[in-house]
């Protein structure tokens, strides 16, 4: 896994970002304001393939990619790295997703709240972001929606680990990938970029169309450290949305 992958939320970065303007959710280095604060962070006002979007079932096209995960137990570590709540993965990992064959490997997952995209213009309560690097570097992402329900077990083991405040675990933790996966895989299917600076293209998005629950008091938690940590939707512009009936 390409040392690259940098712990901020769906950032992929590397050490030059400590040198550049920090960024926020509010105020004047809220997202509206991300493409200002830095010269590297232009493409989050200029961009016009942006994530994160809204999300309908109208005038959806077909799949863009196909798309298989061979998701594996794996040792993470976990973090609170001022954004978010992220798990790294911590060592090697066999634990990919396939689009249209060619494999991305599993870098981290990570949270937001609410929902970065919205599906008929409704925010679910989070939004999970898994996210994976191919040979070349190159991202993709897939987003899980999650709604106020039942207990969710695995979410517990990373709950557990997460910092209150900036940084890492001492401990690490096996988690399967596939207890935060719902049980159909459908899914919109479009390109984007990063939803945090600095806003690169290029990244491959599948935002699966069934959410996973969780409880009111895992949602708690969460919410207790980050009240709030979305950027809003961005203009769809060109682009078309694929829909993959999996």
């Amino acid at each position: 896994m390409p040392s690259s992958v940098q712990a901020s939320t769906l950032t992929y970065q590397g050490p030059v970002q400590a040198l550049q303007a920090s960024w926020s959710y509010e105020g004047e280095t809220g997202p509206e304001h991300w493409g200002e604060l830095d010269e590297s962070y232009a493409m989050c006002s200029i961009g016009e393939q942006q994530s994160p979007i809204a999300l309908s079932y109208s005038n959806l096209s077909s799949a863009k990619w196909p798309l298989i995960n061979t998701y594996q137990p794996t040792t993470f570590s976990v973090q609170n790295n001022g954004h978010t709540i992220q798990a790294d993965v911590n060592g090697s990992t066999a634990s990919t997703l396939r689009l249209a064959g060619v494999p991305y490997t599993l870098a981290q997952f990570h949270f937001h709240t609410p929902s970065e995209h919205t599906l008929e213009d409704e925010h679910y309560e989070m939004e999970l972001h898994l996210v994976h690097v191919d040979k070349h570097d190159n991202l993709a992402v897939l987003g899980v929606l999650m709604e106020e329900g039942d207990h969710h077990e695995a979410l517990d083991q990373v709950w557990d680990l997460m910092p209150t405040e900036e940084g890492t675990a001492t401990e690490t933790v096996v988690l399967d990938p596939n207890d935060f996966i719902p049980g159909e895989l459908d899914s919109f299917q479009y390109e984007g970029s990063l939803t945090t600076p600095p806003c690169d293209e290029g990244v491959k998005w599948t935002v699966l169309d069934e959410p996973i629950q969780v409880s009111r008091e895992q949602l708690d938690r969460f919410q207790s450290i980050y009240p709030s940590n979305y950027r809003p939707v961005q203009d769809l512009g060109n682009r078309d949305i694929g829909y993959h009936y999996h």
